[in-house]
């Protein structure tokens, strides 16, 4: 079997270089450039950036199909339109000497985290078919372990400081950490719920975080009273940066999650994805109680949250994975049934019966163990079909197979090979004939379907291989009994013919019946 390996979707190497280029150049000039020239030339490149991964992304909307990807992706440029329309007016107050806060600046920038949202609420791909419970789970404990990180980092700071702002500004910059919380929660869950190559949608991932980081940062410092720009103006750079790289990706990046073989790698590495802000919640958990700063019962109960949501997770997971091993087990044991049995008479098919025969005649050449086989054929069956229907006829098939199996021994192998044509093979010291004599005295007794009686009658062919009898192949062997079948249908029908090797113009004796 071919296997053909899909190539990542990357985006293209002129872009990866030039967005290199601009966070490397974006540090050069903000360190080479005295306070104020440094400070104007942060705000334009963070303008430039907004409005190329605005651009890129409007790009990459206009060549996805009609339907919830092109919209997501149409959001995610909305949103960076918006913020790059706060920027150019902070900027713009900047040069005027005055930078205000709350402003109309904020109104684009939180206009981002808005449309964030709304594109990873909308990109298809979080509607993967992960089970309700531990969508359930990933959210609650992704939520309460991102906002116990960011309340411990910057949310909690920003609801203690005091620093002379009034209630709306002190709302507003609530708001940032409290945005940056929904955001991070969706990219993890959609990332969890994703498979194929997530190139395009990583690179937004990472760029969102970069942005709730910087986010974040300017809620923390302002409420301080202590932004200067610095680190926090090269994440807002960096977050653009690689959102317009993703914007250059070719279109089709990623696909929702579905149950189907051939995933393994890509769905253990997303499915572990919700455990990162559980690990970092810990992590600041655990320092901040090293460094004497023990919990307050707020976050005890949040920490509690998020052990609890991981062990339900767990068990949703392992109940999950129990669950797709018994489909498969039985998915596995409907292939086999519907390979190896007739799907009318729940009998043996054809492949089954010369597997069977192949096995026995193995062991005839091998330790000389005798084999016997019976093929018949329903004398006249087409009229049952051309007088009372396929669906009698059908019906008539299967409760011949009943009767033909209650008159074998367990170890005997019946099939029915198509048509109205049944085997037989009688393996070891079975009686050949008494089995056939059997079988017909079982069709003997009529059958009643949909208030008609009918009597069926059969046309027997047998043939045996002895144990000094030299071996024959599966072909060979049937060849011989349906032989011998057709010569019972030529000499009356009704009647038992047993193969004998001879002249084929020697006239065929009945075989007489024994009792059974």
């Amino acid at each position: 079997m071919i296997r053909v390996q899909e190539q990542p979707v990357r985006p293209p190497q002129a872009a990866t270089a030039v967005s290199v280029a601009s966070v490397v150049g974006f540090l050069v000039l903000t360190h080479a450039l005295p306070g104020g020239a440094a400070a104007l030339a942060s705000d334009l490149v963070q303008l430039a950036a907004a409005a190329a991964a605005a651009v890129t992304t409007a790009l990459h909307a206009r060549r996805c199909p009609p339907g919830r990807l092109r919209a997501a992706w149409a959001a995610v440029s909305g949103g960076c339109a918006a913020w790059c329309a706060g920027q150019g007016w902070w900027a713009w107050l900047s040069v005027q000497g005055e930078s205000p806060f709350p402003s109309l600046a904020d109104a684009g920038f939180l206009g981002f985290a808005v449309l964030a949202v709304l594109a990873l609420l909308l990109h298809p791909a979080g509607g993967g078919r992960t089970g309700l419970w531990q969508r359930v789970f990933d959210a609650v404990m992704t939520s309460a372990a991102v906002g116990l990180v960011s309340w411990k980092t910057a949310l909690g700071a920003v609801v203690a400081a005091d620093a002379g702002h009034d209630v709306f500004a002190r709302a507003l910059l609530l708001s940032y950490p409290v945005a940056d919380v929904a955001m991070i929660v969706l990219v993890v869950l959609l990332l969890a719920r994703t498979r194929g190559d997530r190139t395009a949608l990583n690179l937004v991932g990472l760029g969102v975080l970069a942005q709730a980081v910087a986010d974040s940062s300017f809620a923390y410092l302002a409420a301080t009273s202590s932004y200067d720009g610095g680190a926090v103006d090269v994440a807002w750079v960096l977050a653009f940066v690689l959102i317009a790289l993703a914007g250059t990706c070719p279109v089709g990046d990623a696909v929702p999650a579905v149950r189907a073989a051939g995933a393994a790698q890509g769905r253990a590495t997303v499915s572990f994805l919700p455990y990162l802000p559980v690990i970092a919640a810990f992590a600041i958990v655990f320092g901040s109680t090293f460094t004497g700063h023990p919990l307050s019962p707020g976050e005890v109960v949040v920490v509690a949250v998020v052990v609890g949501m991981l062990l339900a997770r767990q068990y949703a997971t392992v109940h999950e994975n129990t669950r797709l091993t018994a489909d498969l087990a039985a998915r596995e044991a409907e292939l086999h049934h519907l390979a190896f049995r007739d799907s009318l008479t729940g009998l043996a098919n054809r492949a089954l019966f010369h597997d069977r025969l192949e096995h026995a005649l193995r062991l005839h050449a091998r330790e000389l163990r005798p084999v016997g086989l019976v093929f018949l054929d329903l004398d006249d069956f087409k009229l049952v079909n051309d007088t009372l229907g396929h669906g009698v006829g059908d019906e008539l098939l299967r409760l011949v197979g009943e009767r033909i199996t209650g008159a074998l021994r367990g170890s005997d192998t019946v099939a029915r090979l198509g048509g109205d044509e049944f085997a037989v093979l009688i393996a070891d010291d079975g009686d050949v004939l008494r089995t056939a004599g059997r079988i017909s005295d079982a069709l003997q007794r009529s059958f009643v379907l949909g208030g008609t009686e009918l009597e069926v009658r059969a046309s027997i062919g047998v043939c045996t291989l002895a144990p000094t009898d030299p071996t024959v192949g599966v072909d060979a062997l049937l060849a011989r009994s349906d032989a011998a079948m057709y010569r019972a249908k030529r000499n009356g029908k009704a009647r038992v013919v047993v193969h004998e090797p001879g002249p084929a113009a020697a006239p065929p004796t009945p075989a007489p019946l024994p009792v059974a």
